[in-house]
């Protein structure tokens, strides 16, 4: 199981605007350093909601704060068109910016910010740690964030190559396409696999689906690439698992 696990969605009111510097290139067509700030910009004001997902975490022992960093991370996700060899297809389409936070005791979470159906940003969920943010600051200049669902792997994508960050293993794009082909070639859109809602597959919205329960964002939603909403999120940690059931919350 992984150790990032999708556990609280969190849908609030207008955001706050602020103006706090955003770290991170945004890469991708379409996305653009305004798009950070904005993306930032939605997570103000979740202080209290931070605090309230680190006091329902296993282990915790007081009550904490909680502090949100100025960074903005773009994650990008494996692209279906890439995995199907479509001609000019690149590895990854964006999925959310990644905003780091920390508890006054040390842990860590992420905020996802993505674009909702007005083209607004708002924040869809809050995971565990700070694997995004960990791995983004490994990146060198220029280079893209990219996760590989089903291996969990995290890769820099730059000048060609794509470079696993976690062993610095560089391969041409041509030679990754070919080893995502097979490994995922039986799960795209309208396969099996996907219809069945498996993890690390994708789903009938081309949308690779979570780390966490694997099953479909709930219809009636805008879920864009990564689902806006989790119906559940399971969490083992020493051998304790529990659920969180994950809402909503009217604008």
């Amino acid at each position: 199981m992984s150790r990032r696990v999708l556990v609280l969605a969190v849908l609030t009111g207008a955001a706050l605007l602020m103006t706090a510097p955003v770290s991170g290139a945004a890469q991708a067509t379409g996305i653009s350093s305004a798009d950070a700030v904005a993306a930032h910009s939605a997570a103000a004001g979740f202080e209290d909601v931070l605090v309230g997902f680190f006091a329902q975490a296993p282990g915790a022992r007081k009550p904490v704060s909680a502090r949100i960093a100025p960074d903005a991370y773009p994650v990008y996700e494996l692209s279906p068109d890439f995995v199907a060899g479509q001609p000019g297809a690149a590895p990854g389409e964006f999925a959310y910016f990644a905003i780091p936070a920390r508890a006054s005791d040390g842990r860590t979470a992420t905020l996802w910010s993505v674009r909702g159906a007005d083209g607004g940003w708002q924040v869809g969920n809050i995971a565990s740690g700070d694997v995004e943010g960990e791995y983004a600051r490994q990146l060198p200049a220029g280079a893209q964030l990219l996760h590989e669902p089903q291996v969990d792997v995290w890769y820099a994508v730059r000048d060609g190559h794509v470079t696993a960050l976690s062993e610095n293993k560089a391969v041409t794009l041509v030679d990754y396409q070919r080893t995502v082909s097979q490994r995922y070639g039986d799960k795209l859109p309208g396969s099996d696999y996907a219809r069945d809602g498996e993890a690390g597959g994708y789903d009938a919205t081309s949308q690779v689906m979570p780390r966490g329960d694997g099953g479909p964002a709930p219809t009636g939603h805008d879920t864009g690439w990564l689902p806006l909403l989790i119906l559940v999120g399971v969490l083992a940690v020493s051998g304790a698992g529990y659920v969180l059931h994950l809402r909503r919350h009217p604008a």
